[in-house]
């Protein structure tokens, strides 16, 4: 059985086509791409907390310079997931403005526009459940 999720490397699917691939978790960031699903061709690196809730039960949690914030419970012996997410209005409205690299100046620049003009609400939530695969 997986002893932690931090250092791992991952394949990782969420409700409605969502596939994350790379996911690297580290001990105090997550680097993913999203490979397929709404917004596909996104990449971003965020600084996560971390917490073991019990043994084999693992959260992350995030807040996205969009306005996102994540929360990711991992299920090591079974290797799944539960995703709770709350996304601005403004991002749900067309996800695809997403699309993009948060390490790429331009990138933040843009978003944070579109942040400071849009609604915030209503948040679009996610909760879903998800699995995982080692690479």
């Amino acid at each position: 059985m997986l002893s932690t999720i931090l250092g791992t490397r991952l394949r990782w699917f969420e409700a409605d086509g969502w596939v994350f691939d790379p996911v690297i978790v580290g001990a105090d960031t997550i680097d993913y791409t999203v490979k397929e699903g709404p917004h596909a061709g996104r990449h971003a690196v965020q600084r996560i907390h971390y917490h073991r809730i019990a043994p084999g039960i693992e959260l992350t949690s995030w807040h996205e310079e969009v306005g996102t914030i994540v929360n990711i419970v991992w299920y090591l012996e079974s290797q799944t997931t539960h995703r709770f997410a709350a996304l601005p209005a403004w991002a749900t409205a067309d996800i695809r403005v997403l699309v993009g690299d948060n390490q790429d100046p331009a990138y933040l620049e843009r978003v944070r526009g579109l942040a400071a003009v849009g609604p915030d609400a209503p948040r679009t939530i996610l909760d879903d459940d998800g699995y995982f695969e080692l690479l």
